[in-house]
Order: structure tokens, then sequence, then C-alpha cells
């Protein structure tokens, strides 16, 4: 891929400026992200430099003068990625076979989402989880499952019209023919557990946004084939 995006830079197709102003709201970000990340060897962004860890604006306008060559290439990896997925979709579709998209409802708390918007998580000041996912204890297991991705702060997020799962939603919507969120019962309600907790013993049930998140979605996106 290295190889790939030395040459394409070479001569590069008109389409790819044009695809990287379309996705402007999440690729600069993504592509800072795994720069960064392979800067420093692969490590969490929690154990960067402090001033890149918080995601400070002078700290970020630095690394993006930087790592301008990497930035590229991972914008590069993603336009690749899109025209070959675009090409399988559309050759699927053909067949008359639709693709259903299952996407995760959390994410994890190492990924540019925590990082970049961090106000939309159950996070300290120190960007450190406050509760995190998981599942209390059942038939299956005596400690419930712990998952630890940050939970979500809904009353943030509805402050902001939910607008970064409706952001979420349409990005998938563009990707699949029907998306299927996995956990959907969290919506309703969720079990949190303190982050420092070694099982999923010890949480509550928090009520989650119901009908109020999907809602907006709703209004920006009539009839969206959710599962």
């Amino acid at each position: 891929l290295r190889t790939a995006h030395k040459r394409f830079r070479k001569k590069p197709e008109k389409a790819y400026s044009k695809f990287v102003v379309e996705n402007k709201d999440w690729i600069y970000d993504y592509a800072l992200f795994m720069s960064l990340k392979f800067a420093n060897k692969g490590k969490a962004w929690y154990e960067w430099d402090e001033p890149l860890k918080m995601y400070k604006p002078k700290a970020i306008k630095s690394a993006r003068k930087e790592y301008a060559n990497d930035i590229d290439f991972w914008c590069f990896v993603q336009y690749k990625y899109f025209q070959q997925w675009k090409k399988l979709k559309a050759y699927a579709n053909e067949k008359g076979i639709e693709i259903i998209g299952d996407i995760p409802i959390y994410v994890a708390y190492d990924s540019v989402e925590v990082w970049s918007t961090p106000q939309y998580f159950s996070l300290d000041k120190e960007k450190k989880p406050v509760e995190v996912a998981g599942c209390p204890p059942d038939a299956f297991t005596a400690d419930g499952q712990l998952w630890g991705n940050p939970i979500y702060d809904w009353d943030a997020m509805e402050k902001d019209n939910y607008s970064w799962w409706v952001s979420r939603i349409g990005h998938s919507l563009k990707l699949y023919d029907t998306v299927r969120i996995d956990h959907f019962r969290a919506f309703a309600s969720y079990w949190a557990v303190p982050a420092e907790s070694k099982t999923a013993k010890i949480g509550e049930w928090l009520d989650g946004p119901k009908m109020k998140l999907f809602n907006k979605i709703f209004d920006a996106f009539p009839n969206a084939p959710i599962i």
C-alpha cells in the first residue's frame, strides 16, 4: 500500500480530492489518528504525549503538518477501499443480493472517536472512563460480562441533537443496504459498570435515549432500513 501510494502521488486521480472533501467530517481525524498510532509504535492514544493525548489544538495543528504525507497515505487507503467496496456492493446488488452491515453499539476506548470527540463519552477531565459497558451476572456467567467500552454521555448527545449518531448511521447507510445495530437493547437501558471494577457484578441500569435518538435518525433518513 505504501508503494502504491507513492506511485499514486505522481499521478493522482481527480476523484481522490472529491472523495476526501466529501468525507472531511471524519477522514482527517482518522488519518491523523492512524499516523500518530504508527509514529507511537502502536500505543493507544491515551499513552501519547499529553498535548496530543488531550487533542490540544496547537499540538494537533503541528502534527497535521509533521505527518502530512502519512495523513495523505491513510486517506488514500480509505479512497481505494471505498472504490473497491462500491464495485463489490454493486456486483452483489446486480445479482439481487443486499448487504447487511452489522455495527456494534459501542466503540473502543482506543478509537479516533473517543480521542477526538471525548465530550460524547462518560470520561473524566483526564479522558479516563468513568463508567464502562458490560452485562450483569446471569445464568451464563456469575461475574457478568465486562466489555470495557466507554459509555456514551447521552445527555451531551441529546443537546447536540444526536449528531454523532446521525452521522454514524448516515455513513453506514452508504456502505450497506441495511444496517443492523448490535446490542440494540442498550438504547432502552444499559448496564453501566464503574471503570475501576474487575468484573461486571457491580453496576447499575441506566436509561438510554430510546426513541428520542431514532426520531432524529429517521428525520434525517426517512424509512432508513435498520434492524
